[in-house]
Order: C-alpha cells, then structure tokens, then sequence
C-alpha cells in the first residue's frame, strides 16, 4: 500500500526502514508504524526476540526512511534511560491501546537536517489536508445528504432525529480526514478524542440547525424581533459548533488553539454559502430522489472543497513552527 495510490490512507502511521547489513551487506527492507518523537522518527520493536533487525542498531548505524512519500537519510540508535521513556511516551500517546512492556526496544530515527520534514514545512502539511479532508467531507456529507432526501416527505419527528444521526456520521468522517493529518504536526494529540468531539458537535450542528423545523408552528407566532434574533443565535451556535468541540482538543497541544474556532466558523460560512448558493436553484419538487440526491451530493463535494481549502490556510496560524513549541 506505501507504493501505491492508497498510501494516503497508511502513510501518516507507516513508513518504511532500509539498513544494509553489517555482516553480509545485504539490503534490509521492512514496513513498520512510527510515531514521531522531536525531529525523530519512533519504532518499536514488539515481541523483540523474535526480530533481529533492531540489534542492528545497538549501536548508531545509518539507515534510509521512506516518510511522507519520500526517502530521508537518518541514524537509527536503540534508545535507553530517559530518552527511552520520553520516546515510548511519545509513541503510546499516538498508540494508547498498544501495551508495550519496560523490555520492548524503541529504536529512534534522527533524520538528517537537510531531509528532516519539520512542521516549518506547513506547505505539506496543507496539501496533504486538503485532499483529506475533501474526501472524508465528502464522504461523510453523503449520508445526511441521502437522508435529509429520503425523509422528506415525512414528519419532523422523524426527520430530525435521523439527521442528527447522520451529522454524527458526517462528524466522525470529517474529524478522522482532518487528525490523521494533523498528527504529522502534533503526534501526541488523540485520534479516537478529535472523532468524538467533531462527530458530537456536527450532530448537536445538525440538532440546532433542523429544529427549528419541527418547532415551526409556535416560533411563526413570536414577534419578528423575537423570530431574527432567535435564528440569529441557532445559526452562530451551528458556524462555531465544530471549531469549538476541536478547540478542546486543540487547546492542549498548541498555544493559539482559540484561533481554529474563527477559522472554522468562517470556513463552514463560506462552505455552506456555496452549497446552498450550488443546490437550492436546482433542487425541484417534482424531480425525483436520485436526483435531488444527486444535487446535494454535488453541492456537498463543493462545500467539502471550499471548507478543506479555507481550514488548510487556517493551520498555518494555528500550528506551531518547531515541535518545541508544542513541547512547552
């Protein structure tokens, strides 16, 4: 998969180790998962006695890193005292449900400073966030799409509850697109945390945003005064719904985390602006399901577009320039 066009879907986990080897110079080459660690590159060498590959760096020996679709030159040492438990604290924390014992090797991999890819190289880390992110939005986007079509025609009370089901879904894609990419900056934040909180803030978005459907007969009868300032909030609630759930994420690994609620505000503003500005000249009442789900999906992929676009510049003013800033 590292050699293929899905390596996207492996790559921010998995890299590639080649070493020649000192007895026999022969080339050594094996996939392995990897945390990063500073400017090194972690692996861990579970169940060690039955693997010899990791002896081989008993002592510093140099070895060649397939990263990010690219080979880095480094030195590979097995790591012990401190640097051994910053290390594997490193790792667990991108790993947590990996149980490691005191005797399993962590092999550390310092890359060369002219090939270390470093968060300064922020150019990268958008490229590889707009793709993933408009594929896991689109995505995800689909189900609320195909739901929001196929109900129609029926009750509220049915509706909503299924939309807000489906936002969740839509909520769970967009946040593993995102963090997956996000951990090639910021290693120790949690995968399963950032789903959660952006599937629970789309489903509260999706609640806020469609209630007041179902609640339509008693709010046409409040003042108009009443009825704006009213839509007003739910719609403000809806834009900082997501950017607020990652903030408490966000906010432990880096210090201007408060500025990804704007930003995302913004970007789902400008995101929902096109969907609309895209769907509603074209959806119909007498066309038929395929195709208003056809249209939605369309509009979604634009929204999709113009959010990833929109966040990816937004990161250049959230993440940190060196790892040491996410250290302190």
């Amino acid at each position: 998969m590292l050699r293929s066009p899905a390596r996207c879907l492996v790559q921010s986990k998995m890299c590639v180790i080649r070493y020649t080897a000192a007895s026999t110079g022969e080339t050594i080459e094996f996939p392995v998962q990897y945390a990063r660690s500073g400017d090194a590159v972690i692996v861990v060498a579970a169940k060690p006695e039955s693997k010899s590959w990791w002896r081989h760096f008993c002592s510093p020996a140099e070895a060649r890193v397939q990263l990010e679709d690219r080979w880095v030159t480094g030195v590979g040492r097995t790591l012990t005292g401190q640097e051994r438990v910053a290390a594997l604290a490193d790792y667990q924390a991108v790993y947590p449900r990996i149980r490691l014992t005191d005797a399993v090797p962590v092999v550390a991999f310092a890359v060369h400073a002219a090939d270390r890819p470093t968060q300064e190289r922020l150019p990268d880390i958008a490229r590889a966030w707009i793709p993933s992110v408009t594929i896991a939005e689109f995505l995800g986007f689909s189900v609320p799409a195909g739901v929001g079509v196929a109900t129609a025609a029926s009750s509220p009370v049915v509706t909503l509850p299924a939309l807000v089901a489906a936002g969740a879904v839509e909520g769970a894609f967009l946040g593993w697109g995102q963090v997956r990419v996000l951990q090639r900056a910021l290693p120790a934040i949690s995968r399963a945390r950032w789903i959660a909180a952006t599937a629970a803030a789309a489903a509260f978005a999706y609640f806020v945003g469609m209630g007041p459907s179902t609640w339509a007969s008693p709010i046409t009868d409040w003042p108009p005064a009443a009825v704006v300032g009213t839509m007003s909030v739910l719609g403000i609630a809806v834009l900082f719904s997501i950017g607020t759930a990652q903030w408490l994420v966000l906010r432990k690994h880096v210090p201007k985390a408060t500025l990804w609620i704007a930003i995302t505000a913004l970007a789902w503003f400008v995101g929902l602006a096109v969907f609309l500005a895209f769907a509603m000249p074209l959806w119909q009442e007498d066309q038929s399901t395929a195709l208003r789900i056809a249209i939605g999906v369309g509009g979604g992929f634009l929204m999709a577009s113009t959010t990833s676009v929109l966040t990816a510049g937004g990161l250049r003013c959230v993440l940190p320039r060196s790892r040491s800033a996410e250290r302190e």
